[in-house]
């Protein structure tokens, strides 16, 4: 008897493999500092900067993604001022976070396959006196995660500096005056007793410690302005005597705050019968220097 075997083969077929990749998202840039420089004017002021993120989807699909913010402390100075950051959906609250904690917020973007896109932001942050000089670094982590989800796909460094001037102003209180110069009208001058004018005071406004100097143009004497005679006076500042013919200062090493520091001021004229009818005047010259 012959038997025969009926065999039934199986072949195996190998697709080759598509290249095909979902969602790949990542930042384009490395690190890097965005520059806040507030000069010298510091009076009720914003500065605004604006900056971009580029971010790029090497797949093959469509990337629908939430691009978030947190502050790294860690890289920061806790004496940053408050600040604004605008981007993506508008205002975003900046967390104070771990560079690993993405859960706070951010807007979302959507980028197509293969293709990169600038994302742009605004910060602003104002700046005011009662400000001390120096540079302020704030280190902000941006991380792209999946619309739904937490887990950062990547994340890119962003660096804020602020800098901020050693500058002073000068703000006069108490007397008149035109075009920045205060006016100090001591009246008729008495015979017999102190002449004392009204009070006023000077203002200073700086971020550093500063020297505030005073100087006569007559050395400390009144001068009369078709003669030459001469009236002395004392000039007293916080109730101090200063020396007006080589000229005085004060020196203070800390910065003020954002009324600024007040320094009294004011003037006596000790009375004297010989003085000779007539007009007289002195030119002060109040000068403040930052330290």
């Amino acid at each position: 008897m012959r038997r025969f075997c009926r065999c039934l083969g199986f072949a195996s077929l190998v697709m080759p493999a598509h290249a095909w990749a979902e969602c790949q998202p990542s930042f384009i840039e490395g690190p890097r500092e965005v520059r806040l420089a507030a000069g010298d004017g510091m009076d009720q002021r914003q500065l605004t900067e604006p900056f971009r993120i580029m971010i790029r989807n090497d797949g093959d699909s469509e990337c629908r993604l939430r691009l978030r913010v947190t502050r790294d402390l860690g890289a920061s100075d806790a004496s940053f001022p408050n600040y604004t950051l605008n981007g993506p959906g508008g205002n975003i609250a900046v967390t104070s976070a771990s560079p690993a904690d993405v859960s706070s917020g951010g807007g979302v973007v959507i980028l197509q396959p293969h293709a990169r896109s600038p994302v742009g932001y605004t910060v602003n942050v104002p700046v005011n006196w009662g400000m001390r000089s120096g540079d302020y670094r704030q280190q902000l982590i941006f991380a792209l995660s999946e619309d739904i989800g937490n887990t950062p796909l990547d994340t890119a460094q962003v660096r804020l500096k602020l800098e901020i001037p050693a500058t002073a102003r000068i703000r006069f209180a108490g007397v008149g005056g035109e075009g920045g110069a205060a006016r100090i009208d001591l009246g008729e001058l008495s015979t017999t007793m102190p002449t004392v004018s009204q009070p006023f005071a000077v203002r200073v406004l700086s971020t550093s410690g500063y020297q505030l100097r005073f100087a006569s143009q007559y050395g400390g004497m009144l001068r009369r302005t078709d003669g030459p005679d001469v009236i002395p006076y004392r000039l007293f500042v916080d109730g101090r005597a200063f020396n007006m013919a080589t000229g005085d200062q004060i020196n203070v090493g800390e910065h003020t705050g954002s009324q600024g520091d007040v320094h009294a001021v004011s003037i006596t004229v000790d009375p004297d019968p010989t003085w000779h009818a007539g007009k007289y005047t002195d030119r002060v010259t109040v000068a403040v220097t930052p330290i």
